[in-house]
């Protein structure tokens, strides 16, 4: 099962991706010996073009790089994925930097071990974007981990994005004027996996498996603050894991945080690549 919106993208045997709908510019930056790299990168570049045609996000008309925009204040409504540039790539990456910043609206760029532009770390540093380095994660889904029974914990799908979201909302702790927004985008894929988990009848838990062809990306997994350490974040992530494995993907991917990653590695994820997810915010008082 997999979205109607989305687009697959697939590594050719020269490791060109196919599939884009605006002509995103095929030859990658870097050689990966690593197969498993792949549906790391692609994954999230399709969720991002996809995300980029819902109608709230505005996708730029590039062929070089997915760039989504909006006038929501939050960095995931403005994002940089998928840059391949040719030529001068640090005055195209400064480029499109400066109009981001230009908009004075929180931003984030994800650079992937193939989308990652020589002179890159350079240009966003000089701009005040802060780095974060991201273990992408892969799983084989030939044998899925079972799910352990956690007490008073049920965990259901739902395709019912305000639900969802609203989940999703408590469990990382967002602002609250990012769920209608998110909601909107979340409605736009409508057949993806999403599972909340419940406690005495409160969503405490949530989490995502958005597919691409064989590739399960599993996204969203948050739990609230006083519902963590009783392995709720496992048992979502090890249902979300056995749901895509019954919907026909044969791997999972995700992108981890470092408090995250040991509950990944547990269900059998491996660490495959770095990722760098840099993020832009507004001056304040003449900071950054």
């Amino acid at each position: 099962m997999r979205s109607r919106s989305a687009r697959t993208y697939v590594r050719t045997s020269t490791g060109v991706a196919e599939g884009t709908n605006k002509g995103l510019r095929s030859a990658y930056g870097s050689v990966m010996t690593d197969a498993r790299i792949a549906p790391v990168e692609d994954n999230l570049l399709s969720f991002f073009a996809v995300a980029g045609d819902s109608g709230l996000l505005r996708r730029d008309a590039a062929d070089d790089v997915v760039a989504v925009r909006s006038d929501v204040p939050f960095p995931t409504f403005n994002a940089v994925v998928g840059a391949r540039f040719d030529g001068d790539a640090g005055a195209r990456a400064a480029e499109v930097a400066d109009s981001y910043i230009a908009a004075g609206v929180p931003w984030m760029w994800w650079a992937t071990p193939s989308t990652t532009p020589a002179g890159l770390d350079a240009v966003l540093e000089e701009r005040g974007l802060a780095r974060e380095d991201v273990p992408g994660m892969y799983a084989d889904l030939a044998a899925t981990p079972a799910t352990p029974r956690v007490d008073g914990l049920t965990l259901q799908t739902t395709d019912d994005a305000d639900v969802f979201v609203a989940a999703m909302v408590a469990g990382f702790g967002l602002p609250p004027f990012v769920r209608e927004p998110m909601t909107a985008i979340m409605r736009h894929f409508p057949e993806t996996l999403n599972v909340i988990g419940y406690v005495d009848g409160r969503a405490v838990a949530c989490g995502t498996a958005y597919l691409t062809g064989p590739t399960a990306g599993l996204y969203n997994i948050a739990t609230v603050d006083d519902a963590r350490g009783r392995g709720i974040g496992y048992a979502v992530t090890t249902t979300l894991m056995q749901l895509a494995r019954g919907a026909g993907a044969d791997h999972a991917v995700l992108h981890a945080t470092e408090a995250g990653r040991p509950v990944y590695e547990r269900a059998g994820f491996e660490h495959v690549c770095n990722l760098a997810q840099y993020v832009w915010m507004p001056p304040e008082n003449g900071r950054i």
